[in-house]
């Protein structure tokens, strides 16, 4: 069985992948034959890879119709950034609170130093995998079990492949973060983060407000 939890959130991993570029799309459906093909898994493997992604929100089982990965509605990517923006606020808050405690420095300015290195490069997978060990060591310095789960949960990557939200603030928003949370500013760090995911957020919703006009307007 762990082996068999493995191979499905390889799949999984392999899934939240292609939709960073673009090999997969919200909406699209996920069949157990093709998954079994193109990953050369069993059938029982493929429906554990579908169950796993159920549970985490990524796919929408539909009886006598299979999965398709789900589709965010603009409504639902603004409420979840807002309710990002309270946890990683809060998660940046306690990480300062506790940055002398335990690995939580160390952790982070590792996260910190990887993700730095795309400063100047174009968005990849690569990237994201950086930008999420950089927020997985806020919350996990934070040391709230509860952010631990909630975090994780709030599916970001789908909301990015309908609503872009790269800013060119991004990494000064970064630094600000990283830098209040290494230097105990638990204050100074919840309003960094916070106004970061802001910021995404009104990106999102001016995307948003485009995507109608452009509807609207046809």
């Amino acid at each position: 069985m762990a082996e068999e939890g493995s191979v499905s959130a390889r799949i999984v991993r392999a899934i939240v992948r292609g939709l960073h570029e673009g090999a997969y799309a919200p909406g699209q459906r996920l069949a157990e034959p093709e998954i079994m093909s193109k990953y050369g898994v069993s059938r029982s493997t493929a429906r554990e890879s579908i169950r796993r992604m159920e549970s985490e929100g990524l796919v929408t089982v539909h009886a006598h119709r299979g999965a398709t990965i789900r589709r965010m509605s603009a409504g639902e990517a603004l409420d979840a950034l807002r309710v990002m923006e309270l946890c990683i606020g809060l998660a940046a808050r306690q990480a300062a609170e506790r940055i002398g405690q335990g690995e939580g420095r160390a952790r982070l300015e590792q996260a910190w130093a990887e993700l730095q290195r795309f400063r100047d490069l174009p968005d990849t997978y690569d990237f994201v995998a950086a930008r999420n060990r950089f927020y997985r060591a806020i919350t996990e310095g934070s040391g709230n079990q509860e952010l631990r789960r909630i975090v994780p949960s709030i599916h970001v990557h789908l909301i990015r492949r309908d609503y872009p939200l790269s800013g060119p603030a991004r990494f000064a928003d970064y630094a600000a973060m990283a830098g209040a949370i290494l230097a105990g500013e638990a204050e100074h760090a919840e309003k960094a983060a916070r106004r970061h995911i802001a910021r995404i957020a009104a990106l999102a919703a001016a995307n948003l407000a485009k995507r109608q006009e452009t509807v609207n307007g046809r």
